[in-house]
């Protein structure tokens, strides 16, 4: 059995104990009361006294045990999960961060993970706790008068198996429809709040924001279904209480009319039926949103199970590279499209590869960088790129497109190279003739605005701070002016003149290296 699991066991165990304990409480209390009322020696009520404090003290120390463990587990396995999906979608390939929309993505790792663990937490662990302690209700009912049986095993059937039925025939499909709609709607509102001002000037944002508002619509209707649903439930679990108080009440009647019980006996019989049921009020609530939570567990299941296209073979390049071999290379997002590619490049030598827009320059960039799959052969002294498991020490670069983070300049640099020092960092700005920014400036969505030949030339700081010996720069001079441009293709040339340069570009960068020119096949 793995370790979560016997943990949850444990914890179902106290659990149960929890609610036999408060079972035993309401009971000895009763009977305390009870049998005071008839005022007989002191030494008799001592038992009953005594056992009061104990299931009270049990009740609240079980209680606080079930928590801590089932509590400790769970948020144990909720890290794992995250931590493993997490490095899972790092190590994928962009095709399936392309499959998975960034707000299903957001929301599978914040909020299908928590949900999935909640479903052990809320539904299986009280389900568990409730069947051991019904068993144990079952028990003391017998013991107290065997005619019990005849209201707690139809009780116990109807509470355990045929009204969690009906719950989940009626809710569980709602509760499921509820989290598909979510998802939707949270993607939804990151698709109409993404490009708002692109949205505006071109009269499009009402559309975006209608689809929203339908989306919110439909969510509101189900959570109404699955309201009316959870009340027919909740009406047939009061009914079967109900019944079976007035069938225990019943019972005393009866037996105190054949003058075959006590006094003390009619209080017992007639809080069975109250603490009987004392589980099953704990757990069904969680029942009506179960579908929500199996939703979030399949969710999580097909993500762990999706396949990467690109996996990474675990060898380690130890020694500097030397050399970078394309024979035949073909990068595609799935339909290819572009022509093959060959080309040789050692230390200190440039390659310019340039090419109408759409030929699969970026995605050529995407495919040396490990983040597209690729067909022909890629070498790095002699290694397959696929193969290597430490390539972004290999091979590094700046795309056409690069994510500032909402941090300081020094952290954004920083990501190339945590080891850098201020003074590196400071000497990279001077090169791309940016030393006018501070390295404690913020910028990113709430910092300081950059602009395009900002941003662009920070992207390239950064490749050029990385320990890796072959870059890529895709469009590194775009949104500059041509004198800029001149200046900073000059330094940067002199900078990497030890290293592999592969010069993705549409302008500029004529008088040097080696020029490949891209087609679509």
């Amino acid at each position: 059995m793995p370790k979560f699991e016997k943990r949850m066991w444990i914890a179902a165990l106290v659990g149960a104990a929890a609610f036999i304990a408060g079972s035993g409480l309401t009971i000895s209390s009763g009977w305390l009361i009870t049998m005071a009322s008839q005022q007989p020696p002191i030494l008799t009520l001592s038992v009953a006294i005594v056992l009061v404090r104990f299931f009270g003290i049990s009740r609240s120390l079980a209680r606080y045990c079930e928590r801590i463990i089932s509590h400790s587990a769970v948020f144990k396995r909720l890290t794992s999960i995250r931590v493993e999906l997490f490095q899972k979608l790092s190590k994928s390939s962009v095709a399936l961060a392309r499959d998975l929309n960034s707000g299903a993505t957001v929301k599978a790792i914040v909020d299908d993970v928590e949900r999935a663990q909640e479903y052990q937490l809320r539904v299986t662990l009280p389900y568990r706790s409730a069947v051991l302690a019904i068993i144990a209700g079952l028990g003391f009912g017998y013991w107290i008068r065997k005619d019990t049986i005849i209201f707690t095993i139809p009780s116990a059937i109807l509470a355990l198996w045929i009204i969690p039925g009906y719950i989940k025939l009626t809710c569980r499909k709602s509760a499921e429809d509820i989290e598909v709609l979510e998802s939707e709607y949270a993607q939804a509102i990151l698709d109409s709040t993404a490009g708002f001002v692109e949205a505006e000037m071109y009269g499009y944002l009402h559309k975006s924001a209608n689809f929203a508002h339908e989306t919110e619509k439909g969510l509101l209707e189900r959570e109404k279904k699955l309201v009316r649903n959870s009340s027919s439930a909740q009406f047939i679990t009061l009914l079967m209480i109900g019944v079976a108080i007035t069938s225990s009440l019943w019972l005393a009647r009866d037996l105190q009319g054949k003058n075959q019980i006590a006094l003390v006996g009619i209080t017992m019989l007639i809080f069975l039926p109250l603490v009987f049921f004392e589980p099953i009020i704990a757990w069904y609530p969680n029942l009506f949103a179960a579908g929500k939570l199996i939703t979030a567990q399949n969710r999580i299941d097909a993500l762990s199970s999706s396949k990467n296209e690109n996996p990474q073979i675990q060898a380690t390049l130890l020694e500097r590279p030397k050399d970078i071999s394309l024979q035949e290379m073909k990068v595609s997002w799935g339909e290819e499209f572009m022509a093959p590619v060959s080309f040789n490049a050692t230390v200190g030598s440039v390659v310019v590869v340039r090419g109408p827009s759409g030929v699969g320059k970026s995605t050529l960039a995407m495919g040396l960088l490990g983040a597209l799959p690729y067909r022909g052969s890629a070498k790095v002294n002699g290694c397959e790129i696929s193969g290597i498991s430490n390539l972004s020490e290999v091979i590094s670069g700046s795309l056409q497109q690069g994510h500032i983070f909402n941090t300081s300049i020094r952290e954004n640099l920083k990501i190339a190279n945590q080891a850098a020092s201020d003074a590196a960092l400071i000497r990279v700005l001077e090169i791309l003739e940016m030393a006018d920014l501070d390295l404690d400036t913020v910028v990113g969505d709430f910092g300081r605005p950059l602009s395009g030949g900002e941003a662009k030339r920070l992207g390239l700081a950064r490749a050029l701070l990385s320990p890796a010996v072959i870059l890529i720069l895709d469009e590194p001079t775009e949104h500059l002016d041509q004198e800029l441009a001149e200046r900073i293709e000059s330094r940067v040339l002199e900078e990497c003149a030890d290293r592999i340069l592969i010069i993705i570009t549409h302008s500029g960068w004529g008088k040097v290296g080696r020029t490949i020119y891209l087609a679509r096949e």
